[in-house]
């Protein structure tokens, strides 16, 4: 039964009813820290009174609970306050029977302040009795009393608020509630006289709450404070008035502290200061409290700015509250801030105001002037260009991109004033600065980003103006442009990088382009190139340009120019053509490429445009080869420009790409290549220099650095394959066939083999001697080989061909390979396994043409061969391997489905690939030298292919197979289950497939049936691992419940025999829950008679070892505390007794003393030469317990000294010897514990 205790009973009563143990324990509950529990526990509590109230008249442990509940309000925790809290609104709200006069009687017993109690303690009272007052206001109690309870309610209220200054918010909140519901007269009448001290006082004596209070009750009663009687004690007849700016702004500003910020007077007061005329002015106010750094002040305007942005409707005004201080504090406090000193705080909050600024913004009432106005004051005086990079924010992008095309034309004249120097910086009244260098290159770079706006995505003249205004800046000479040299050359780079149009279509770019060098060639001449251009380009280039522009006007004559080959050729013309007066030599050369390709694209064309294969009488390569080659060589140039360019136009030449294009990319990404842009780039001018002979000693001096590295390679392999076969040999592997079972390995064994693995990797670790840091020839040429791989992505994005993209897949592995050895290359590893992904997931091709059966399958075996190299490699490239070789399976898929393709040709095909799989699954299980990916495995059984019957019958002969080892088992398992549950492509052809499969199934179910018989029958001998256990019951399972249906298999009797084994051994978790989904997979219960000795399934031995370990380990201090006990109990039967002889012998004799302390003594002398002979003999053995006897015996001649200096000190006094004789026993009782 449950304890009972009794409330006090009063005489001259019947018995009261007692309070249940259970009802009390919601108290403790109610002030868990857990929100769920407070609201269960005051949820039990109220539903046990509301019933006391229905069956009983007796009302003790009502009283008791509202005792309990108003002395927890004075509790020291916010939990426990909270709960009680809500527990006594939910009371009064159910029992109408409690008045305020039975509040305050127990507020006056259990809430009340004394000469004993701390400041925290009375402080804790007073917000108890807040709270007891708010909940009789929250629960409406407070509108059924009489008007002197009322009074005396609201007198508490304002009396316990004025205890703490955290007090007075919430006592002022609740009276503001008693307004919302009451009348005007009533609040006139009752609340009014109250708290008109609190409200009407001059207003240097206002602070936060007060304000807020006096607000708060106009806004809820307009008519109750009396613009008279505001005026004689405020000064105004209203709160916001130019009087009381400089005061009300003082108030704002003095928080006492951070955790002030969130009080509701900065919302209050920023919806009426919105809607006054003085807003503009109370912000000139404000910002003058900045004039010097403080933090406090700073955040609190902060907070009521971003209050004001919430209700404010002069947008135009926005900018004007940005004030010049507040600007200047905030750039100076993000600047203080480093690396390890942030002040989070600060941060958050202004960011926060930044996100709330653009919100406000983005309004479809507000104008794009308003919005500029804001950029001005942030990027101007008193803000700074770099605005964006001091605050870690991007609130001068977010709020440009607000704007409308009308409004970016409008802010890319402010910006060109800036870079022209037309647009002065205000510093002050009649003050004004010229603009730095910085800043007007910072203003052309954000001219540039306007020009990628979606807004103005169509508008290619203005996009040409502002192209020519930069170009103007940047080329022209210093007369025409007025910029200096430094800026000129600044402003030149920017203009070539705004001519990466990105969103652009490939027609507004020519279009662009076209009218940017037309405009420019009307101001270029012979004679005019010395006065025009800041840097004179040379008679033969302008030859060139006049060339170029030639082929320009004949194609742009041509009104199709968005498609087609010529289309690609006249952007490639345009954009060469302006970098002739940026990169001459790298222009010029591209020019006579681009003018050969294009007399061969012209010839071409008299045949088939799309011709790509050479002529039988011309050994000449193909235009697109020749285009491609050049692509390579622009790319081999470190320029977003031009990679730009190249992306842009590429996709248009997809479609004319052979195999010949393509292994011209390919080559560049192959190590073992030394021929590629980088290294041809400057053949030409080491021809005519006089160091070329020393250039190519040098370069042969590099190739054969490489091929030794590669031998050394090489040998350090054939060195780490020796140190491997070696450190396995010492485990007596006689036999490279066969393989460790770490199951079976000791603890020492495992140990010594774990040691020379390691030893045998650190010594060989592939980036052992090598440099900590990649050269810059090295690193010049990975990013090169980065930026190749977009012409690879770019032709996997367009439809490709099948056998290219198969020809491409190979490569782009060896890459993989390549990279993974190099720690510097981990970008290329990244991007190609980025490219090998989208390749491994194409589905749509343009032809099938020369992709036979034999291409696939010899491509999937050398994909297959890799798996048998290294380790180290295939654990990095498994993935990737695994999805080529799914991707190989989905390509011989789609040749199967084409109805173009021969019977013959199809049934080799599947035959061929699923024959390739099987037998590498084989090997997988069979071979331990087979590296193959298990991924690829579970990959391909998750696939909807006919070749999985075969996978899935191979598996099924595994399971049972005594010379497949036990964890390659559950692996065969999992991928059983995978193939039974892939629903997708058993769905599609039932009963074919059940025809094929049926007997293998059968026999495996009856085998496994069988299994189980055996392990009931043997369950100590029998040992099976656990995991094992739950793949089985998975596959069980999934069989069971798969579309197959199969017929014949005889399952009561499985259930039944593997009910049978589970009630002889006990699962884990994971085991429980696969018998579980086995048993109601086959309609029977899971719950079953545990017998009598349950065995316990360990997943490794080294669990079993630890379980045994640790078994003796709690056998052994059982045993010792055992023995300890038993000394202790003899130790005590001692004292006893001597305590017993002495009492009885009194005075007797002393000659007895003596006597038994003689003979003692020469017990004592011959245990004492004993124990030391002992000691000399274990010294000659060599055990693990010798620390432990040493000791021991230690303790043993210790303690038989101590008796014989305990007997021949004693006392001959009968009252004293008891007392020795219990402090012996203590002692030796001390020394014991303490060894």
């Amino acid at each position: 039964m449950d304890e009972e205790t009794h409330v006090d009973v009063i005489p001259d009563e019947k018995p009261k009813r007692k309070v249940k143990q259970t009802v009390l324990d919601n108290f403790s509950k109610i002030t868990n820290p857990n929100e769920k529990v407070r609201v269960k526990s005051a949820s039990n509590l109220l539903n046990h009174l509301s019933e006391i109230k229905e069956n009983e008249k007796d009302d003790s442990e009502l009283k008791y609970a509202l005792g309990r509940i108003i002395r927890g309000l004075g509790s020291s925790t916010n939990q426990a306050r909270t709960g009680f809290y809500s527990a006594l609104v939910g009371l009064l709200g159910i029992r109408e029977d409690v008045s305020v006069s039975d509040l305050f009687e127990h507020v006056e017993k259990h809430l009340h302040r004394v000469g004993s109690n701390t400041k925290g303690e009375n402080a804790d009272v007073s917000s108890g009795q807040i709270l007891v007052c708010g909940a009789i206001i929250r629960s409406e109690l407070f509108y059924r009393s009489n008007a002197e309870e009322q009074k005396k309610i609201i007198e508490l209220l304002i009396s316990a608020g004025k205890e703490r200054t955290y007090l007075t918010l919430v006592s002022y909140i609740f009276i503001l509630n008693v307004l919302e519901k009451v009348t005007d007269k009533e609040a006139e009448k009752i609340v009014l006289p109250l708290i008109k001290t609190e409200i009407l006082k001059p207003i240097n004596e206002y602070t936060l709450d007060s304000l807020y209070f006096l607000m708060a009750v106009q806004q809820s009663k307009p008519n109750l404070v009396k613009h008279k009687l505001l005026k004689n004690a405020f000064g105004s007849d209203k709160v916001i008035c130019q009087p009381n700016l400089s005061q009300l702004s003082n108030i704002l500003t003095a928080i006492p502290r951070i955790t002030s910020l969130p009080h509701p007077i900065f919302e209050l007061f920023a919806q009426n200061l919105t809607s006054s005329e003085h807003l503009v002015e109370f912000f000139t106010e404000l910002d003058k409290h900045l004039h010097r750094p403080n933090r406090n002040k700073h955040l609190a305007i902060t907070t009521l700015f971003s209050h004001v942005l919430s209700t404010v409707a002069d947008y135009e005004a926005i900018s004007d509250l940005l004030g010049e201080n507040f600007v200047k504090q905030t750039i100076c406090y993000f600047k203080t801030f480093t690396k390890y000193q942030k002040d989070g705080e600060f941060q958050k909050q202004m960011h926060d105001f930044f996100e709330k600024l653009v919100a406000t913004l983005k309004g479809e009432s507000v104008g794009s002037t308003a919005k500029i106005r804001v950029l001005k004051r942030l990027l101007f005086h008193p803000g700074t260009f770099i605005f964006e990079k001091i605050t870690k924010s991007k609130i001068i992008q977010h709020i440009t991109s607000t704007l409308d095309a009308d409004g970016v034309k409008e802010l890319s004249d402010v910006y060109c004033d800036v870079v022209t120097g037309k647009l002065s910086v205000d510093i002050g009244p009649n003050t004004n600065e010229r603009w730095l260098n910085n800043d007007r290159l910072y203003a052309a770079h954000l001219l540039v980003k306007l020009l990628h706006l979606p807004v103005v995505q169509k508008c290619n003249d203005w996009k040409v103006e502002k192209l020519m205004f930069l170009m103007t800046m940047g080329i022209f000479n210093k007369s025409i442009s007025n910029v200096g040299v430094e800026l000129a050359n600044s402003l030149k780079d920017t203009f070539y990088g705004s001519l990466d149009l990105k969103g652009s279509k490939l027609e507004d770019i020519q279009d662009i382009l076209t009218k940017l060098v037309k405009n420019l060639d009307e101001k270029l001449s012979v004679d005019t190139l010395e006065t025009v251009l800041r840097n004179p380009i040379s008679p033969e280039n302008y030859s060139t340009w006049q060339k170029t522009m030639l082929i320009v006007d004949k194609i742009d004559r041509k009104k199709k120019r968005s498609t087609g080959i010529k289309s690609v050729f006249l952007t490639l013309f345009l954009q060469m053509q302006l970098q002739l007066l940026n990169d001459a030599k790298l222009a010029t050369e591209t020019l006579e490429e681009l003018f050969n390709c294009y007399d061969r694209v012209k010839k071409s064309r008299k045949n088939s445009l799309n011709e790509t294969e050479q002529s039988e009488t011309s050994n000449d390569p193909l235009w697109i080869e020749v285009v491609v080659d050049l692509f390579l060589n622009l790319l081999s140039h470190n320029s977003h420009l031009l990679r730009s360019l190249i992306g842009n136009v590429f996709p248009h030449l997809c479609g004319h790409l052979n195999a010949t294009a393509i292994h011209q990319i390919l080559s560049v990404l192959d190590p073992k290549n030394q021929d590629n842009p980088l290294t041809n780039k400057n053949e030409s001018d080491s021809e005519s220099d006089g160091d070329s002979e020393e250039e190519d000693d040098e370069s042969n001096e590099d190739s054969e650095e490489e091929e030794s590295d590669v031998d050394e390679d090489e040998k350090q392999t054939d060195k780490l394959r020796l140190a491997l076969h070696k450190a396995l040999a010492s485990n007596q592997q006689e036999d490279d066939l066969e393989s460790i079972d770490l199951d079976q390995l000791s603890d020492s064994e495992g140990q010594k083999l774990d040691e020379a693995l390691a030893e045998a990797f650190k010594q060989f670790k592939p980036n052992r001697g090598r440099s900590k840091k990649q050269n810059k020839d090295a690193e010049t040429l990975t990013h090169f080989r980065v930026r190749v791989l977009d012409l690879i992505e770019i032709y996997l994005d367009s439809t490709p061909n099948m056998l290219l993209t198969l020809e491409i897949m190979l490569p782009l592995l060896q890459s993989v390979e390549f990279s993974v050895r190099d720690e510097h290359q981990k970008p290329l590893q990244t991007r190609l396994k980025s490219i090998l992904k989208k390749l491994t997931a194409c589905k749509k091709f343009e032809g099938l043409d020369e992709v036979t059966d034999i291409t696939l399958c010899d491509l999937l075996k050398s994909l297959l061969e890799k798996g048998t190299k290294n380790a180290i490699i295939m654990q990095e490239m498994g993935e990737q391997i695994s999805d080529c070789c799914i991707f190989i399976i989905k390509c011989s898929q789609i040749i199967t489905s084409i109805e173009e393709t021969p019977k013959k040709i199809k049934k080799h095909l599947k035959n061929n690939i699923a024959n390739t799989i099987s037998e590498e699954l084989t090997n997988y299980f069979t071979k331990n030298n087979c590296l193959t990916p298990y991924v690829l495995f579970k990959s391909t059984l998750n696939l909807p292919w006919e070749g999985n019957l075969n996978i899935t019958t191979t598996l099924l002969d595994f399971i049972y197979d005594s010379s497949i080892k036990q964890f390659k088992k559950s692996q065969a398992l999992e991928l059983l289950k995978i193939f039974f549950t892939n629903q997708r492509y058993l769905s599609q052809n039932p009963e074919k497939l059940r025809g094929k499969i049926a007997e293998k199934v059968s026999t495996f179910v009856h085998t496994t049936t069988d299994f189980f018989k055996d392990l009931s029958a043997n369950i100590t001998e029998n040992k099976v691992k656990e995991k094992f256990l739950c793949n089985l019951f998975g596959v069980l399972a999934s069989i069971k419940c798969c579309p197959l249906k199969f017929e014949g298999i005889h399952w009561p009797t499985l259930a039944e025999n593997v009910r049978e084994y589970r009630t002889h051994v006990s699962f884990s978790k994971d085991a429980k829950t696969a018998f579980n989904k086995l048993c109601n997979s086959l309609g029977v219960s899971h719950i079953v008679k545990m017998k009598q000795n349950v065995t316990k399934i360990s997943t490794t031995t080294e669990e079993k070892d630890e379980q045994q370990v640790n078994g003796d380990a709690k056998v052994e201090k059982k045993k010792k505390n055992k023995k300890v006990n038993n000394e202790k109990l003899k130790l005590k039967k001692e004292a006893k007794s001597l305590r017993l002889q002495s009492l009885s012998e009194g005075f007797s004799s002393k000659v007895d003393f003596s006597e038994d302390k003689i003979a003692e003594d020469i017990d004592v002398e011959m245990e004492d030469s004993e124990e030391k002979k002992n000691k000399k003999k274990r010294k000659k053995k060599t055990s693990t317990s010798e620390p432990e006897e040493e000791m021991q015996e230690e303790t043993n001649t210790k303690k038989n000294k101590k008796r014989k200096k305990k007997n021949s000190t004693s006392e001959e006094t009968v009252d004293e010897t008891p007392k020795n004789a219990e402090n012996g026993v203590k002692k030796k009782n001390k020394k014991k514990k303490s060894v």
